[in-house]
Formats: structure tokens, sequence, C-alpha cells
């Protein structure tokens, strides 16, 4: 060990006397300062505009577009400056004969010169410790704990490419070889996890092998076994090979035994490699203060009740535009990515993928591919395709052929995951369009597995009374609430099962949450007397009038001491007809589901097309909460501009304008257009929900958020997710709300960042610069 540290500081001293080491560490501080003044710069800016500033320590220093992660893409340009003379410059200048005729080991010759590089890479960890330590007082509850594990990632990723130029340099005697050869290096382990992965045999090979993303979980906060014995073992592979370099040289050791000792480390290596990526061997470590790389404690009550093996089958259709982004053979291991979190508490988690090719089944898809592929058939559009995609175009198969296990024209022949349990129980998950992110979250994630473990909720859609229907897809219709599979935020996503049913016969106990939305012809006696029979069982209930429709809805909700009122409410919003009411949030009503609060801090609203307005009378046996209202005017002189009233007059809102006429009764206020009822029912809490506008939940204003009115910003998706979990009793969607992150506040004014620009990018370069001057005036001196 002596003779290891000594090799290491003798090669250290040849480092800092010479101009490259210091030349690398100045410009290292530059690059770093550049680095850590753009993140800051930008949170500062974005704090003095007003936008919200949440998890600063990771949004400036962590993964992404952080700090860290912008070094880590950078500092592969430093190490062969570095490493490029370790053994070339021996070789070069004969010296590695000196050493060689003294008692010194291959061992202990590259154990001592790869010490030197990771006291080295130490000394520039440090630059970027001292560079983050500013944030102990700029941020407020910064999250050390994360910085450590980033520092740790990038500490880890600077040995390793230290190793890899060591063995480059042990290879020449020219030191710019040495340095090109530690580049093509890096660059082929960046890479190789891109290449061969439609080739099942070297898929997970090569996938391993890659550098690229290693270091990210550190950055994010998170120690995985997997990653961290990478780094490990790829330094400790080529630091063998370099001693195998140097015992063949030195030995002159035949061709087959040198390849021996070549093939048989790498392959203990791959081994070791591979069993690190066993999910039930695999460790991790959540650094974050609120465990942000971990399933919430919800989805891991869920995960922890699932009993034997799980298989997620992945079909994927190559003629869906999705897919061929993000299923195909070449995907798979990125894929499998995104359920790590699952297979970390439920390693015997096993995933399969199957090709197939069928038409598209929505409309304006397949009138895409009948243009693009004008005049071919299936199997030459399948050849095409494959060829552009690099795949084997034997591995699909017509989607009749999976007929006997899923039903892919149901799925619209599009990306489908099914989940299987040992006991046959079956859940689904797609991807979605209307929002950037296609895959499911978290809460879709974990509501299909909650499906395979319990019964969830059924939700029954009245129908027989031309009530909104679940399967129609026009603008008034519920098909985007229920049924629309491409649709995030639709129920079948989200964990609910539904049916239909008639009041004509009493209402199916499985049924726990009974929609009845704009009836257009009366109810009969018996029918309502099913209703409260319902109602007097405790069962669930949603009932959503609208205009004109009061006098066949009122006998539905009289009975709670409920009343739509006569008319419709009308609403000033700029640029648009009176009769869209956008809801807004009580204090009371927000608080009764998560979602709900969410809307009110995204300063939104409920638009409510052609709502009527709710009256109620105490009658003791229920509580009232109302949950949305209309707009309020304080002052008559501002209505011409806000404000609500009940209009009894106007019904065409196009050709005439509405106006407030007192005198025809017509009253002015903030009006209940929602209306949460509780009350006891022998053990259980039963829920209803009033609404004065069945559109409020139809398809049209569920995809509001993807056609936005201009100045109105509406979260009707948030309201029906948030209304459906209340009346779950909060079962579903599944509550994955993490804690929110202290460090919310950055103290660093506008003023301040001058100063900062200057510190990090001219005055500790400078000091680097002032400290190898003074030590070369010393060594001259002597």
């Amino acid at each position: 060990m002596k003779m290891i540290l000594k090799i290491a500081r003798m090669e250290l001293q040849k480092m800092f006397y010479s101009p490259i080491a210091w030349l690398v560490l100045i410009v290292f501080a530059v690059m770093s300062g550049l680095s850590f003044i753009g993140p800051v710069e930008n949170l500062v800016i974005n704090r003095e505009i007003g936008y919200p500033t949440p998890n600063i320590t990771a949004s400036v220093l962590g993964g992404g577009l952080g700090f860290f992660s912008d070094i880590s893409r950078r500092i592969y340009l430093f190490l062969p400056l570095l490493t490029m003379g370790l053994l070339s410059k021996e070789f070069s200048s004969g010296s590695i004969k000196l050493l060689y005729s003294s008692p010194i080991s291959n061992r202990q010759i590259v154990f001592g010169k790869f010490l030197s590089m990771m006291i080295f890479g130490f000394v520039m960890i440090l630059i970027l410790f001292l560079q983050s330590l500013y944030c102990f007082y700029a941020i407020k509850d910064y999250d050390f704990p994360l910085v450590a594990t980033g520092l740790l990632g990038l500490y880890l990723l600077i040995c390793t490419y230290a190793a890899i130029g060591l063995f480059m340099s042990s290879l020449t005697s020219y030191q710019i070889v040495a340095a090109l050869g530690s580049f093509a290096t890096f660059f082929v382990l960046e890479q190789i996890g891109r290449m061969w992965q439609s080739i099942e045999f070297v898929r997970d090979i090569a996938y391993w092998l890659s550098m690229s993303g290693r270091a990210i979980s550190f950055f994010d906060g998170l120690i995985c076994s997997e990653d961290m014995l990478y780094f490990i073992l790829v330094s400790g592979l080529f630091i063998l090979f370099t001693i195998f370099r140097l015992k063949g040289i030195r030995e002159k050791s035949p061709k087959y035994v040198s390849f021996t000792r070549y093939a048989g480390t790498f392959l203990i290596v791959a081994l070791i490699g591979y069993v690190s990526t066993i999910p039930s061997l695999m460790k991790y470590y959540d650094s974050t203060r609120t465990n942000l790389n971990t399933l919430t404690p919800n989805s891991q009550k869920i995960i922890s009740k699932l009993k034997g093996k799980v298989i997620i089958t992945t079909y994927v259709n190559i003629f869906d535009k999705n897919s061929q982004y993000n299923g195909l053979p070449q995907m798979i291991n990125m894929d499998m990515e995104r359920y790590k979190q699952y297979r970390r508490f439920k390693p015997d988690i096993k995933m399969k993928y199957k090709y197939y090719y069928d038409l598209p089944v929505q409309e304006d898809l397949l009138k895409g591919y009948n243009i693009r592929y004008k005049g071919m058939s299936q199997e030459q559009v399948l050849e095409k395709l494959c060829n552009i995609h690099g795949v084997n175009k034997d591995r699909f198969k017509p989607g009749r052929d999976y007929l006997g296990e899923i039903d892919l024209k149901s799925e619209l022949n599009r990306f489908v995951r099914k989940i299987e349990t040992e006991d046959g129980k079956l859940s689904y998950l797609r991807l979605y369009d209307y929002d950037s992110y296609k895959f499911p979250y978290e809460s879709q994630n974990t509501a299909a597995f909650k499906k395979l473990v319990m019964e969830l909720p059924m939700v029954g859609f009245v129908k027989g009374h031309g009530e909104r229907d679940m399967d129609d897809f026009g603008s008034r219709g519920y098909l985007y609430l229920t049924k629309e599979k491409p649709f995030r935020w639709s129920l079948i996503n989200n964990g609910f099962d539904f049916t239909e049913c008639e009041l004509s016969k009493p209402v199916d106990k499985k049924i726990d949450i009974l929609l009845i939305a704009e009836a257009k012809t009366m109810f009969s006696e018996q029918e309502i007397q099913n209703l409260n029979d319902y109602i007097n069982r405790g069962g669930n209930l949603i009932i959503a009038c609208d205009r004109n429709r009061q006098k066949i809805m009122n006998p539905l909700v009289e009975g709670f001491g409920v009343k739509f009122m006569p008319g419709q409410l009308v609403e000033h919003n700029k640029g648009y007809t009176k009769d869209l009411v956008t809801g807004e949030f009580t204090e009371e009503g927000q608080k009764l589901a998560y979602p709900f609060e969410w809307i009110v801090k995204a300063k939104a609203c409920v638009t409510m097309p052609g709502t009527v307005a709710i009256s109620y009378k105490d009658k003791g046996e229920f509580k009232y909460i109302p949950v949305l209202v209309s707009d309020t005017v304080k002052d008559i002189a501002e209505l011409d501009s806000i404000g609500s009233w009940n209009e009894l007059q106007t019904t065409n809102f196009i050709d005439d304008v509405a106006k407030y006429n007192p005198e025809e009764g017509e009253a002015l206020g903030a009006f209940t257009t929602a209306l949460a009822l509780t009350r006891k029912v022998g053990e259980k809490d039963q829920k209803i929900m009033i609404l004065g506008d069945a559109d409020c939940l139809s398809n049209e204003e569920l995809s509001r958020y993807s056609k936005v009115r201009a100045n109105i910003k509406a979260q009707n998706f948030g309201m029906a997710m948030g209304m459906f979990f209340w009346l779950s009793d909060n079962e579903v969607p599944i509550d994955v709300r993490r804690p929110s992150p202290p460090d919310d506040e950055i103290y660093t004014k506008e003023s301040a960042l001058p100063f900062l620009n200057t510190l990090y990018k001219i005055i500790i370069p400078t000091l680097l610069g002032l400290a190898f001057l003074l030590i070369w005036l010393r060594r001259r001196g002597r």
C-alpha cells in the first residue's frame, strides 16, 4: 500500500507541477461556473416575474436541466487530457523500464496511477461542492442529501472515465492516440445502449454496458445498487485490463493466454452485472427529503397486496403511430424502466412484448393511414415500416391471431398493456392522446394494479329517458367521462367500472354510484320509488340538470329539500355569450377532494354552459355544502362587466342580449351551481352531488384543456375526477400526492446576479490560476 501511495503522490506532483492539470482545473471551473449560474439566473428571474418555484434544490442542481446533469454531459472532455500520459508517457520516455527493473508490481503501478486520478477527481468534485455550497445560503431548507448523492454520482463517473483513460494510455506510446482512444471509448459506452436493441441475444448486454443516463438517478437523489455496481465494475474491468496489458508486455505471454485473461474477466464482470439487474437483488436509497423517487405510500400499499407473479404483456401495433416510437423491440429496455419503481416493491413482475399489425380503428387515424399508404396491402405496409425501423417483420402477427387472449379491436388497435395475475384477474393500461406525456402517471398505473386486488366502485348510468349516453362521442355525450380509452382522465383509465341501468326496476346492489344526467321525459312513480329505495339504503348519487329540464329533474331532488330554479344563470365572460357560466369553488367545497384544491391553486374554474341555479332548504337530515358558485357583484354599477343573475326571459343568447330585469323577478348574486349532500346511513357515509348543468361533464367541456377558450382557464376533468374521488370514498382515482418539498424559496435577488457571475466565472478561476503561478514560481526558485 505504501508503494501505491508513493506512486500516486509522484503522479500528482507531476500533474500539478505542469500546466496541464491547472489548465484543466481552470477551464473546468469556468465551465462549471457557467453551468451553475444559468439555472440560478432562470430561477431568480422566474421568481421576480411571480412564477412558483417548487423543489428548488433539484431544479437548480439535480437532473434534467440542472447543474449536475449539465456537468455530466461535458466532463468527459477533461479526463483524456489528464489520463493520456499516465502510461504512454512512460513508454515514450523509456521510464517504464526503470519501473519494471524496480521491485514494483504491475498492480502497484496501475493502482498508484489510478489513485492519483481519484484524488484529482476529488479536487474537481470539491470545486463543484464549493459552487453548490452557495445554495446553503440562497435556498430555503436546502436539500443537502440530494446534493451529496448527485456529487457521488459525478465522482463515480469521473473515476470510471479515469479507469478507461488509464487503459487507453497503456495501449500506446503516443499521448494523442491515447486521448483519442479514450474519447472513442466514451462515445461507444454512451451510445451502445441504443445499438443492437432489436437483437434479443445482445440487447440486455449492450443496454447494461451503456453509460448513458447511469448517473441521472444519482442527480435525482436515488442510489440504486445496479448503477453503483456498474461504475465499480466498469472501473474495475478497465483497471484489470490495464494490469493485463502491462503483464503481457513484461512477460511476453502467448496471445491465447492474453485473450483468455481479457475474455474471462469480461465474462465475470458481465455475469456480476447481470446478477445486479435482477429486481429481487436490487437495493435502493432515496435521499430526497420527500422521497420523490419512490412510489407513494398508497401505491406501495396496493403493490404489497399483489400475490404471486404478475405478468404485464404489451401489445404493439406497428401501424399505430404511438407504437412506432414507444414499443418497438429496440425500445424494450427503455420501456421496462417505466416500471422499475413498481418492480422495486414487487420484483416478480414480468414484462412481455407481443407485436402485431392491424388497421387503426379511430376514424381520423384510419383516414391518415389510407392517405399515406394508398394502394398498398397491409403486408406491403408492414414490410415498409419494418425496413424503416430496422426490425424483423417475422415478429409481427395479424391482430386476429391474438383473439384468444385479448380483444385488440376494442382497444382501438393501439398500444395496450394487459396486466394479469396468477388467478386470472385482468386490467389494462394504455397510451393517451390530448397531452404531451403519453404514458400513464402513477395514479393510472396504480389504479390498474388496484383493480387486481379489490373490487373497485361501479358507476351506474341511468337510461330510458333520453339521459346523456356514455357511448355518445358527440359534443354533449359522456364518452370522454367514461369509455374514451385514449383520454387520461376517463373513468375506465382511473379504476372505475360502469354499467347502464333503468329505474323501472330496483337498482342493482353492485352499483356504488348512480348517475342521472339531464333526463328529457318524466319519471314514473315506480321509477322514483326505486330511486328513493337506492337513496334510502345509502347509495351515492349524481344528479345533473340542465336548462329547460327543471320540471323533469325536480321530482328527483325535492326529497332532499333541493330545487332547480326556473330560468338559467347568466354571467359576464368577455368574448363569450352570457350563458357560459364559470363555476368557482367555495372554501368549504374545495376541501371535499384534493383535485378541487388543485383547481383552485391553478386559479382555474369549471365551465358550465347553460347551467341552472340550485336552491335548498335544510331539512336537518343532510349536511349541505355548496361546491360551485357563479360570479358575484358587490355593486349594481359593476354589472356591465362582472356578476351573474338568474335570467328568466332571454333564451337565444346569440341574437339577443340578456339584461338584468329585477322587475321580472330576476335575482342577482352568486348562485350555487353544484351542491354536495352528506349524511350517515348506518356505518356508511352517503354522498350526493347535485349539478345545475350536465354539460360540465360532456365531451366538449372535458376536452377543453386541449382546446382552450381565451381568457378562461377551465379544468372540468379535474372537477370530474375530484367528484368521483369523493363519491368513491377516496378509493379511486388513486391519491398519489406527496408532501410539497419545503425548498420553495430562493433568497438571491436579481441585483446579486452580476456579483455571482463575476465570482464563479472570473474570481474562482483566477484564484486557481494564481495558485498555479505560485507553485510554478516556487518550483523555479528551487
